[in-house]
């Protein structure tokens, strides 16, 4: 059993002169939760229709749970949304379900109660799906995807449209689904989705790859190390910590200084300090997050 469940290389996908996806080159780790970051038309929809066989690519190969040949039945390992769920209006969320359960010949009906319990809608399931709202769409788009409980779960910006108390649920949810040996290919354009749900992130920016690793991996590699401090005398202070060679820069921020040095030395700025009789009242390292790592290799604040 291969450990991988997607490998792409060079996976190309062209539209006359434009290239949606441009030599992609990724391994997506089984259990893991793995996020497709981009701003919108990065590529992410158009990598995820290659994947599902809905869009033929232009050139490179893709392997699903390690095989090239046989798509049709490693596509029965996955459950999937793309873009906005899309169900019958008139219908019930569970005859919906059972419907599409029909067609596709996944699972067995009693599963469906547990399905609809599992993402929130057991008290509605009753009700047609044009009563219900935006989250609860969602939701019973997570409950399709989930059906004969496939191995690999595909989201194509699975919190598009939500408030904020839908939106941290779904987060919830997504990350229970990578628990054990399920996987989740997950694509969002909100950074601060993608840090508190992945394990692992792709960074796309039109169609190439910028970036991969685990967010802990890429949020290091920044190598940016800050510590905000907060002294008896900042203009002072500011002036003795400028004198010290390994102190890379020193910025104000309202009542504090934003010192940027390595982490491990943060005692050796306070006892400098106090040398000339300037005492820390506060300090405190600054995690730098996967919004600002994002920033520094795509340069894209609008989308950020």
């Amino acid at each position: 059993m291969t450990d991988y469940v997607i490998q792409t290389d060079g996976l190309t996908k062209r539209y006359g002169n434009i290239l949606a996806v441009d030599e992609l080159s990724i391994q997506v780790r089984r259990g893991h939760v793995y996020g497709l970051l981009g701003p919108n038309g990065s590529g992410k929809t158009t990598t995820m229709g290659m994947l599902l066989g809905l869009l033929r690519p232009t050139a490179g190969t893709f392997s699903l749970f390690g095989e090239t040949d046989n798509q049709e039945a490693s596509l029965r390992r996955i459950g999937a949304v793309i873009e906005t769920p899309s169900f019958y209006p008139y219908l019930s969320g569970r005859r919906n379900l059972a419907y599409f359960q029909g067609i596709s010949q996944r699972g067995a009906p009693d599963e469906i109660h547990g399905l609809l319990d599992q993402v929130g809608l057991a008290d509605r399931a009753d009700s047609k799906f044009n009563t219900y709202s935006m989250g609860m769409k969602q939701r019973l788009g997570l409950a399709y995807s989930l059906l004969g409980d496939p191995d690999l779960v595909i989201l194509d910006e699975p919190t598009n449209g939500l408030d904020p108390e839908g939106m941290l649920e779904v987060r919830e949810l997504i990350r229970s689904l990578g628990d054990g040996q399920r996987t989740v290919l997950l694509s969002s354009h909100l950074l601060n989705e993608v840090e508190q749900v992945c394990d692992s992130v792709t960074i796309l920016s039109k169609g190439k790859l910028i970036a991969q690793g685990t967010v802990d991996e890429l949020i290091h590699s920044a190598g940016r190390e800050q510590v905000r401090m907060k002294t008896t005398d900042n203009a002072k202070a500011r002036s003795i910590l400028a004198a010290l060679d390994w102190v890379e820069e020193i910025t104000a921020d309202e009542d504090s200084l934003i010192v940027t040095a390595p982490l491990e030395r943060t005692a050796e700025l306070s006892a400098a300090l106090g040398r000339e009789e300037v005492y820390v009242v506060e300090t405190a390292p600054i995690q730098i997050s996967l919004e600002d790592y994002f920033l520094q290799v795509t340069g894209d604040q609008h989308e950020a």
